[in-house]
């Protein structure tokens, strides 16, 4: 076969061109630090490098969950430590209130302290968080207690009466406390209306013993189930609390593993590249020098 000068141009322009892309590609894997950045790349890699990211971008939600809960299970947690007090404080002035020998000024004291109580009580139910009633359950934009009928209610509808729940690693985490889980007692009457009974019998007329009686035999069983409501919903809260620890522990860690495993998959080697790189630089210069004797001179050369 006869090799023209036309042959010889070509040939040589075509391997300079693909020393040119080799390098143009050293150079997009050296500055953006992939090895691997498209399906043409390696296609398999890509895949994997694809689902992994996706996998990512769920832990991301999943953390943004935990925290989430752990914002109210904050919020919970402080709330009822100040319950707590408040109740022991109840407690106190409940005994004391029982004893039949009070002056009508010492009633009228421990009964202003009461419903002083109740208010901070009605407070702390109707906490929030951002624009968010924390223990209204699913309704979390209205009042779970509010003042109707010369009383104080709850007043969350039953279907949004519930705990709130996120999704985690494939697992619901119910996290939510309502004012009904805390404030109401088993016969349907909640401990604001408790607290406005006891004020109103110490303001009353009635004799000492009935007062006394009424206190004793019936709001000291009533604040003992409040108390009981308290205890039950922080052991839940703690429970929660724990359970998010090591779910995130988890999330942490697959995060971690995920990250690993991607870095391997698709990022380059910086090392070889610049290795490479200086390399085939090293080659195009040979080539145009190659290639400057190789090619012959034409007219246009003397125009």
């Amino acid at each position: 076969m006869r090799i023209t000068n036309r042959m010889i141009s070509d040939r040589v322009l075509f391997n300079i061109q693909t020393s040119l892309k080799r390098i143009a590609k050293l150079h997009d894997q050296l500055s953006s630090g992939y090895r691997v950045r498209f399906p043409s790349d390696d296609a398999v890699v890509a895949k994997r490098a694809s689902d992994i990211m996706t996998r990512k971008r769920e832990l991301k939600q999943f953390q943004r969950n935990i925290d989430h809960v752990q914002t109210y299970v904050n919020a919970y947690d402080s709330a009822l430590q100040t319950i707590s007090a408040i109740s022991q404080r109840l407690r106190e002035l409940f005994v004391r209130a029982a004893n039949g020998t009070l002056s009508k000024a010492e009633r009228e004291a421990i009964a202003e302290e009461i419903e002083k109580i109740r208010d901070n009580l009605v407070e702390i139910a109707n906490t929030r968080i951002g624009n968010e009633y924390i223990f209204s359950g699913y309704d979390v934009f209205n009042e779970p207690v509010k003042y109707e009928n010369d009383a104080w209610k709850i007043v969350i509808s039953p279907s949004a009466d519930k705990s709130r729940s996120v999704s985690v690693l494939g697992r619901s985490i119910e996290y939510g406390v309502t004012a009904s889980e805390v404030f109401k007692l088993d016969d349907g009457r909640n401990i604001f209306q408790v607290l406005d009974e006891v004020s109103d019998l110490l303001r009353s007329n009635l004799d000492d013993n009935t007062i006394s009686s009424h206190i004793s035999n019936i709001s000291l069983k009533d604040l003992s189930l409040f108390e009981e409501n308290i205890t039950k919903v922080t052991g839940k809260i703690g429970g929660v609390s724990r359970f998010i620890e090591m779910v995130g522990k988890r999330v942490e860690d697959l995060d971690y593993f995920f990250t690993e495993y991607l870095s391997r998959e698709r990022d380059a080697d910086i090392t070889e590249l610049v290795t490479d790189l200086a390399m085939q630089q090293s080659v195009l210069e040979a080539a145009l020098k190659s290639a400057s004797r190789v090619l012959q001179a034409t007219l246009v050369d003397f125009v």
